[in-house]
């Protein structure tokens, strides 16, 4: 069961990371092709407004992976000297309260993703930009990183008592 867990958390993981990555680099083309139009006289039109919700996309979508390996979400100031059970016990209290906090943020996020889905919400440009479905990804984001934090927080606090021979940070 924990493998199958593990296994579809690395996946969730992964895709999140897959899309924020492709988000960049479909950021990049655009970036690019305007420049080069904006020399010839013909530049993207909506290029500013896309570039802005596409950082949106390459930002929460990937801080789920950065939460599971453990990335800058965790700052080892003052328990660097503690003994590992008691620093990985407050590692893992420490993604429970984190994902209980960002739950209120989701919670806003999913209602605003229900209201902008529901009136096509659109930026007026040059041509209308839709916005509704980047706060689908900004929402979808932000329960994957959920998600991972209570998948941290119970691991951590689970190796902390003993119950798992996984090695803790040191």
């Amino acid at each position: 069961m924990r493998k199958s867990i593990a296994k579809a958390e690395q996946g969730l993981a992964h895709m999140g990371v897959i899309i924020s990555g492709g988000s960049v680099v479909f950021m990049m083309v655009i970036e690019v092709v305007n420049a080069i139009g904006r020399k010839v006289g013909a530049p993207v039109p909506n290029t500013l407004h896309a570039a802005e919700a596409l950082m949106i996309t390459a930002v929460f979508m990937g801080i789920g992976y950065v939460a599971l390996i453990e990335g800058h979400t965790y700052v080892m100031m003052m328990t660097r000297k503690w003994k590992p059970s008691v620093t990985r016990f407050l590692d893992g209290l420490n993604s429970l309260i984190g994902a209980a906090v960002f739950s209120f943020i989701m919670w806003g996020a999913w209602k605003t993703v229900y209201e902008s889905c529901c009136k096509f919400e659109m930026i007026i440009g040059v041509f209308r930009f839709p916005i509704w479905p980047f706060r689908i990804f900004f929402a979808l984001g932000l329960t994957l990183f959920i998600l991972q934090l209570y998948i941290n927080g119970f691991k951590f606090i689970s190796e902390a008592l003993g119950r798992n021979h996984a090695p803790g940070r040191t």
